[in-house]
């Protein structure tokens, strides 16, 4: 901080801390606005299998059903996955339904095992932070995404 910045500060009555945290970048709110639950079953031969399940959104006290596409996990035989998390930039219900991107937090040095967080973003900017005790990348989004449509 320089001398004529801590001088304004003190002519205009604020703390030179006080001029610091105002120019101090705006973070992401770190409250989420809803929580997610998914549960998903896969029958599958190699390449060939279907999935069945989906998940629960919780939104303002309200619970709303949803069905999910483009998760991929398991190969042979019946496997199973569940995650959950947190939703984040929901305002309106209609903003959740949608395609989803994905990025992979990275994993800190040595940690091979262990639960997975993904998180993905919707075009609405609604943002889902997953969480699995699925390790070693088995299970992962579709090239296309992740869909989500809210149930009736």
């Amino acid at each position: 901080m320089t001398r004529r910045t801590l001088l304004i500060g003190l002519l205009l009555g604020q703390p030179a801390t006080g001029l610091a945290q105002q120019r101090a970048p705006r973070r992401p709110d770190p409250n989420p606005d809803g929580s997610i639950v998914i549960e998903q079953v896969r029958v599958g031969i190699l390449a060939v299998g279907a999935a069945v399940g989906g998940g629960r959104l919780r939104f303002r006290g309200e619970e709303y059903s949803f069905s999910v596409r483009g998760l991929e996990f398991g190969s042979v035989g019946v496997t199973s996955l569940s995650a959950s998390g947190e939703v984040f930039n929901l305002r309106r219900l209609e903003d959740f339904p949608g395609r989803y991107e994905e990025r992979v937090a990275p994993r800190p040095p040595g940690g091979e095992g262990g639960p997975e967080t993904r998180f993905l973003r919707n075009a609405a900017g609604v943002e889902l932070r997953l969480r699995t005790d699925r390790a070693g990348g088995q299970w992962r989004v579709g090239q296309a995404g992740v869909t989500i449509e809210l149930r009736s």
